[in-house]
Protein backbone atom coordinates (compact mmCIF):
# COMPACT_ATOMS: atom_id res chain seq x y z
CA UNK A 1 0.00 0.00 0.00
CA UNK A 2 1.08 3.56 -0.66
CA UNK A 3 -0.05 6.30 1.72
CA UNK A 4 -0.36 9.85 0.43
CA UNK A 5 0.52 12.79 2.66
CA UNK A 6 0.17 16.50 1.86
CA UNK A 7 3.41 16.36 -0.14
CA UNK A 8 2.95 12.98 -1.82
CA UNK A 9 3.64 9.36 -0.83
CA UNK A 10 4.78 8.72 2.74
CA UNK A 11 7.85 6.56 3.40
CA UNK A 12 7.33 3.02 4.74
CA UNK A 13 7.18 2.64 8.54
CA UNK A 14 6.08 0.01 11.04
CA UNK A 15 2.38 -0.67 10.61
CA UNK A 16 -0.59 -1.40 12.80
CA UNK A 17 -0.34 -5.08 11.82
CA UNK A 18 3.40 -5.34 12.55
CA UNK A 19 4.28 -5.53 8.85
CA UNK A 20 7.11 -3.25 7.71
CA UNK A 21 5.32 -2.24 4.49
CA UNK A 22 2.40 -0.14 5.80
CA UNK A 23 2.59 2.98 8.00
CA UNK A 24 -0.19 3.37 10.58
CA UNK A 25 -3.05 5.62 9.54
CA UNK A 26 -3.27 8.76 11.65
CA UNK A 27 -6.42 8.38 13.81
CA UNK A 28 -7.10 12.14 13.72
CA UNK A 29 -8.31 11.88 10.11
CA UNK A 30 -10.80 9.87 8.07
CA UNK A 31 -9.00 7.83 5.37
CA UNK A 32 -10.38 6.98 1.93
CA UNK A 33 -8.97 4.07 -0.03
CA UNK A 34 -8.28 5.02 -3.63
CA UNK A 35 -8.15 2.05 -5.99
CA UNK A 36 -4.86 1.74 -7.78
CA UNK A 37 -5.29 -0.38 -10.88
CA UNK A 38 -2.52 -2.93 -11.00
CA UNK A 39 -0.60 -1.35 -8.13
CA UNK A 40 -0.75 -1.15 -4.36
CA UNK A 41 -3.76 0.47 -2.68
CA UNK A 42 -3.47 4.18 -1.92
CA UNK A 43 -5.08 6.07 0.95
CA UNK A 44 -6.09 9.72 0.77
CA UNK A 45 -6.58 11.77 3.92
CA UNK A 46 -10.19 12.84 4.33
CA UNK A 47 -12.08 14.86 6.94
CA UNK A 48 -10.70 15.66 10.37
CA UNK A 49 -12.27 13.74 13.25
CA UNK A 50 -11.66 16.59 15.78
CA UNK A 51 -10.34 14.20 18.45
CA UNK A 52 -8.71 16.83 20.71
CA UNK A 53 -10.45 20.21 20.40
CA UNK A 54 -9.47 23.01 22.77
CA UNK A 55 -12.09 25.04 24.62
CA UNK A 56 -12.15 28.79 23.90
CA UNK A 57 -13.37 30.67 26.98
CA UNK A 58 -14.59 34.25 27.42
CA UNK A 59 -12.15 36.33 29.48
CA UNK A 60 -14.73 38.01 31.73
CA UNK A 61 -17.35 35.27 32.23
CA UNK A 62 -15.13 32.21 31.73
CA UNK A 63 -17.92 30.54 29.73
CA UNK A 64 -17.08 28.28 26.77
CA UNK A 65 -17.72 30.34 23.61
CA UNK A 66 -16.27 27.91 21.05
CA UNK A 67 -13.91 24.98 20.49
CA UNK A 68 -10.84 25.03 18.26
CA UNK A 69 -9.47 21.91 16.56
CA UNK A 70 -5.64 22.16 16.58
CA UNK A 71 -5.35 19.55 13.81
CA UNK A 72 -7.38 21.35 11.12
CA UNK A 73 -7.79 24.86 12.63
CA UNK A 74 -11.59 24.65 12.42
CA UNK A 75 -13.64 26.67 14.90
CA UNK A 76 -16.45 24.53 16.34
CA UNK A 77 -19.52 25.88 18.19
CA UNK A 78 -19.60 26.07 22.00
CA UNK A 79 -22.29 23.34 22.06
CA UNK A 80 -20.07 20.93 20.08
CA UNK A 81 -19.65 17.44 21.52
CA UNK A 82 -17.33 14.74 20.12
CA UNK A 83 -18.97 12.11 17.92
CA UNK A 84 -19.10 8.53 19.15
CA UNK A 85 -16.00 6.58 18.10
CA UNK A 86 -16.55 3.92 15.45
Amino acid sequence: MVYLGPLGPLPPMASRSGCVHEPPLDPRWEWVESPAYGGPAEYIRGACRHVAPVEVRATVTDEVVAHLCPDCDLQLPAEWKPAARR
